[in-house]
Protein backbone atom coordinates (compact mmCIF):
# COMPACT_ATOMS: atom_id res chain seq x y z
CA UNK A 1 0.00 0.00 0.00
CA UNK A 2 1.35 3.39 -0.94
CA UNK A 3 1.53 6.12 1.64
CA UNK A 4 -0.60 9.13 0.91
CA UNK A 5 0.65 12.66 1.13
CA UNK A 6 -1.48 15.57 2.17
CA UNK A 7 -1.72 18.52 -0.23
CA UNK A 8 -3.78 21.67 -0.27
CA UNK A 9 -6.03 22.37 -3.26
CA UNK A 10 -8.34 25.33 -3.82
CA UNK A 11 -11.52 24.51 -5.73
CA UNK A 12 -14.64 26.40 -6.69
CA UNK A 13 -17.71 25.86 -4.52
CA UNK A 14 -19.57 24.12 -7.36
CA UNK A 15 -16.84 21.51 -7.73
CA UNK A 16 -16.75 20.95 -3.97
CA UNK A 17 -20.54 20.47 -4.00
CA UNK A 18 -20.15 17.89 -6.77
CA UNK A 19 -17.39 16.08 -4.85
CA UNK A 20 -19.53 15.97 -1.73
CA UNK A 21 -22.58 14.69 -3.65
CA UNK A 22 -20.49 12.09 -5.47
CA UNK A 23 -18.95 10.92 -2.21
CA UNK A 24 -22.39 10.54 -0.62
CA UNK A 25 -23.95 8.84 -3.65
CA UNK A 26 -21.08 6.39 -4.12
CA UNK A 27 -20.17 5.67 -0.50
CA UNK A 28 -16.72 7.18 -0.93
CA UNK A 29 -14.60 7.60 2.18
CA UNK A 30 -14.46 11.35 1.63
CA UNK A 31 -13.34 14.12 -0.66
CA UNK A 32 -9.82 12.73 -0.94
CA UNK A 33 -11.14 9.43 -2.27
CA UNK A 34 -13.24 11.22 -4.90
CA UNK A 35 -10.35 13.43 -6.00
CA UNK A 36 -7.98 10.44 -6.09
CA UNK A 37 -10.45 8.49 -8.27
CA UNK A 38 -10.88 11.46 -10.62
CA UNK A 39 -7.12 11.87 -10.98
CA UNK A 40 -6.69 8.14 -11.56
CA UNK A 41 -9.25 8.29 -14.38
CA UNK A 42 -7.45 11.31 -15.84
CA UNK A 43 -4.17 9.38 -15.70
CA UNK A 44 -5.75 6.42 -17.53
CA UNK A 45 -7.10 8.75 -20.21
CA UNK A 46 -3.63 10.19 -20.74
CA UNK A 47 -2.10 6.72 -20.98
CA UNK A 48 -4.72 5.64 -23.52
CA UNK A 49 -3.97 8.75 -25.55
CA UNK A 50 -0.24 7.97 -25.58
CA UNK A 51 -0.93 4.36 -26.60
CA UNK A 52 -3.26 5.44 -29.40
CA UNK A 53 -0.63 7.85 -30.70
CA UNK A 54 2.05 5.15 -30.60
CA UNK A 55 -0.25 2.73 -32.41
CA UNK A 56 -1.02 5.32 -35.09
CA UNK A 57 2.68 5.95 -35.61
CA UNK A 58 3.39 2.23 -36.06
CA UNK A 59 0.33 1.46 -38.24
CA UNK A 60 2.06 2.11 -41.57
CA UNK A 61 4.99 -0.11 -40.60
CA UNK A 62 2.54 -2.81 -39.47
CA UNK A 63 0.78 -2.62 -42.86
CA UNK A 64 4.11 -2.99 -44.64
CA UNK A 65 5.03 -6.06 -42.57
CA UNK A 66 1.60 -7.59 -43.26
CA UNK A 67 1.99 -6.94 -47.00
CA UNK A 68 5.43 -8.56 -47.00
CA UNK A 69 4.04 -11.55 -45.12
CA UNK A 70 1.15 -11.95 -47.55
CA UNK A 71 3.53 -11.74 -50.51
CA UNK A 72 5.37 -14.81 -49.23
CA UNK A 73 2.35 -16.81 -48.05
CA UNK A 74 2.02 -19.05 -51.08
CA UNK A 75 5.56 -18.83 -52.44
CA UNK A 76 5.81 -22.59 -52.79
CA UNK A 77 8.18 -23.24 -49.91
CA UNK A 78 5.64 -25.29 -47.98
CA UNK A 79 3.76 -27.91 -49.99
CA UNK A 80 0.17 -28.72 -49.18
CA UNK A 81 -0.65 -25.38 -47.56
CA UNK A 82 -3.20 -24.14 -50.05
CA UNK A 83 -5.87 -22.80 -47.70
CA UNK A 84 -3.86 -20.36 -45.61
CA UNK A 85 -5.89 -17.26 -44.78
CA UNK A 86 -4.28 -13.97 -45.61
CA UNK A 87 -3.73 -11.48 -42.83
CA UNK A 88 -6.24 -9.09 -44.39
CA UNK A 89 -8.96 -11.75 -43.99
CA UNK A 90 -8.14 -12.37 -40.35
CA UNK A 91 -8.24 -10.40 -37.14
CA UNK A 92 -6.28 -7.49 -38.60
CA UNK A 93 -8.72 -6.61 -41.36
CA UNK A 94 -8.99 -3.09 -39.94
CA UNK A 95 -5.40 -2.35 -40.97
Amino acid sequence: MQLSQKISVSLERGILNFIDRYAADHAAKGRSAVVAKALHLLQLTEQESYLAEAYAQSASQDKQIAAEFEATLNDGLVKGVANVKSVSEGAHASW
